[in-house]
């Protein structure tokens, strides 16, 4: 019997670039790749890493990629964070409006 589809787009990923304080980027690296982890095949978790990051006069750049489904997530982690190292975050989502 013929399958249906012999080939999906399975995932969309989104990539972004968030400026961090330098004072804080490690911690947010680190807080992002247990907040994005995932599940593997031997019973632990995978830690998500950050795609790169590089110095900028204006701050550390950070490049991220996380699921399609997974944008909202992220900006509510990026909220949150902002919120405990009393930084100010304005949403993507919300500028639309």
């Amino acid at each position: 019997m013929a399958k249906d589809h012999d080939v999906i787009i399975y995932m969309r990923f989104i990539k972004l670039d968030v400026v961090i304080p330098k004072s804080v980027v490690w911690k947010f690296m680190a807080e992002f790749g247990v907040a994005f982890s995932v599940d593997n095949s031997h019973g632990g978790r995978d830690i998500q890493s950050v795609d790169g990051y590089y110095d900028h006069p204006n701050g550390w750049h950070v490049k991220v990629s996380v699921w399609e489904n997974d944008e909202q997530h992220f900006y509510e982690f990026l909220a949150k964070f902002c919120e405990e190292h009393d930084l100010k975050f304005r949403d993507p989502k919300q500028s639309e409006e």
